[in-house]
């Protein structure tokens, strides 16, 4: 078989997976929307309880070949704050590839490490990473996928490079591969993107349910390892080799 032959076959492979992928994608969704559903309502009460105002969060995001959508999640803030700083954050750290929320005197220059805007149960359902779970609704609206690149914000993408929009190339997922790396709030953006793209590459069933599957046991442990790994590494800076070596290998 000619190399040529062997791309074509790739190809082929490839089309037919992702057309399978988002059946099944909407199938689960469709089950677990319905086995959640008083598991859901429960996480809404407590955020009313916590903060009152509407549980849901919806926001603008950036979609497979650049097509904008609704993104759904639980509310974790309060329903009045400032984002002025989250977004200066997110252009130096997608133009800069700079992780750092510190500045020259060691300070929390964006107010992000301990970020008042987040309220008490948003914390815990973040930190579980339960505030995702409203996305089952946008994987059966056929916007997003279990697993793929995360979705971006369109202030974000702006400051995209070329590269980086090669992430787009197809439908964004409630979980990835930076996702489940212990130091995934560590990495910089060029890492995630590398990330993204080896999924794209790389993508199969196989695949898939081990990021599925750890992902699951990350919320079902409470983000117990994130946490640890967070206070390890906080201030520092981590690369994907580091966290390679104390996480997944893709």
């Amino acid at each position: 078989m000619t190399i040529v032959d062997k791309a074509g076959e790739y190809v082929r492979f490839l089309t037919s997976y992702i057309w399978w992928k988002d059946v099944m994608d909407r199938c689960l969704a469709l089950v677990l929307l319905i086995v959640l559903s008083p598991f859901l309502l429960i996480i809404a009460m407590f955020i009313m309880l916590d903060s009152p105002g509407n549980p849901v969060f919806s926001q603008e995001r950036i979609g497979k070949n650049g097509k904008t959508f609704i993104l759904y999640k639980f509310r974790s803030m309060h329903k009045r704050h400032d984002d002025s700083k989250y977004l200066a954050f997110m252009k130096r750290y997608v133009e800069e590839n700079s992780f750092s929320m510190l500045d020259e005197n060691g300070d929390d220059k964006y107010g992000l490490i301990q970020d008042t805007r987040v309220t008490r149960f948003g914390y815990l359902i973040r930190r579980s990473s339960l505030d995702e779970l409203l996305q089952i609704i946008n994987i059966l609206k056929g916007d997003m996928s279990f697993v793929g690149p995360r979705p971006d914000i369109p202030y974000a993408v702006q400051f995209y490079k070329e590269h980086h929009k090669k992430r787009l190339g197809m439908k964004p997922g409630i979980t990835g591969l930076w996702q489940i790396f212990p130091s995934r709030r560590q990495i910089t953006f060029e890492e995630t993107v590398q990330l993204d793209l080896d999924y794209i590459r790389q993508m199969s069933l196989a695949l898939d349910t081990k990021i599925v599957l750890m992902t699951a046991f990350e919320i079902i442990s409470f983000g117990h390892r994130q946490k640890v790994t967070d206070d390890a590494t906080i201030g520092k800076d981590v690369t994907v080799g580091e966290s390679i070596k104390n996480g997944i290998k893709a």
